[in-house]
């Protein structure tokens, strides 16, 4: 079995086919039509509601790539569309217009590469914290897709696993002190998603009393960050500035007043176990993912305020997060020597 998992091929094609039926059921069910203020097309071609329109990365790049594509194809994919009786039951059943339906496979298709490249950036973050056997990481990685499909509800967004993938990334510059490619990829994450800044966060926290880096330098780095995120908020609420909609979304009141309805056994075991499993033994865990949970506090706080408490979409960002945290235990209990890796290439 270790073996199994230790080969390239096999992992790769895993990975390939769990992904593929992840992605379905992201599109199946709850759908990327659900919001009527973050409809698909509206998104792709800028007219949704704010906030949501202000995260543009993939509606943009989906946008780019289907003008650069002849009008015969687009003709011709909606010919096709519109005539298939399978094609017209599946579009029927996944709510999506046949007349986009080049859009549509356009933003499969990057949906389907954030999602690998997460997982394999999410294998590269692994071992850069842990020194672990090939088998433990990779099947760590596996289950890490298995667990996605449980925190689809509610709604699904065309940007959700590019936040994943961007984010994840994020966390792994920072982990090998890479700081050219962190500010390159934290500008283009700010057009994806504004929970990037999060990434700040964890950058001060972790490197705060950090005697491997200068003083002037942390500093810059944190300066250099805040001037971009401002920057590019400045830009997208000009660019968006007579859609519909605000800046935030509040649902404290219309949606997680529910939190006082009271919660099944069934949740309370899970969320006992995963609590019991994140914080058991955490005088051992890597000091990089213990200053990196700080993010929970404002991911809780402001999803209560401006999010569905429940909606476990909002912690995609904590997610790899608590994984790497977990898979700690794991080891422990498959009796792995996972030890931490100390050293810095930068």
């Amino acid at each position: 079995m270790k073996k199994f998992f230790e080969n390239k091929f096999f992992f790769s094609l895993i990975v390939a086919i769990i992904s593929l039926y992840v992605l379905i059921s992201f599109v199946k069910l709850p759908g990327m039509n659900g919001y009527e203020r973050a409809m698909f097309p509206e998104m792709i071609y800028g007219t949704a509601w704010k906030p949501f329109v202000y995260r543009t990365l993939i509606p943009s790049s989906v946008r780019i790539i289907s003008e650069i594509i002849p009008v015969e194809v687009h003709t011709s994919l909606t010919k096709h569309a519109g005539n298939s009786s399978s094609l017209k039951l599946i579009f029927e059943k996944l709510n999506w217009e046949s007349e986009y339906v080049t859009e549509y496979l356009i933003a499969m298709m990057l949906m389907y590469f954030c999602m690998i490249g997460f997982v394999f950036v999410f294998r590269k973050l692994f071992f850069e914290i842990y020194d672990s056997p090939l088998w433990f990481a990779n099947l760590i990685s596996i289950l890490l897709l298995f667990a996605l499909p449980a925190m689809f509800q509610y709604y699904s967004y065309v940007y959700d696993f590019s936040t994943l993938f961007i984010f994840t990334s994020g966390l792994l510059f920072l982990k090998q002190r890479n700081w050219r490619y962190l500010l390159i990829l934290f500008f283009i994450a700010c057009f994806n998603k504004e929970t990037i800044i999060l990434l700040t966060l964890i950058f001060a926290i972790h490197f705060y009393k950090d005697e491997r880096i200068s003083r002037k330098l942390y500093f810059q780095i944190i300066a250099v960050q805040l001037i971009i995120f401002t920057a590019v908020k400045i830009l997208l609420y000009i660019l968006f500035i007579y859609n519909p909609g605000s800046l935030v979304e509040f649902h404290l009141i219309d949606r997680n007043y529910l939190i006082f309805n009271g919660y099944s056994l069934s949740t309370f075991v899970v969320l006992l176990i995963i609590f019991l499993t994140l914080f058991s033994k955490w005088n051992e865990k890597p000091k990089f993912l213990k200053d990196a949970m700080w993010i929970a506090v404002p991911l809780i706080f402001l999803t209560f305020l401006l999010g569905f408490f429940d909606e476990l979409r909002d912690y995609y960002e904590v997610f790899p997060i608590i994984v790497l945290l977990v898979a700690f235990n794991i080891a422990k209990i498959v009796g792995v020597d996972l030890v931490q890796r100390t050293n810095n290439k930068r």
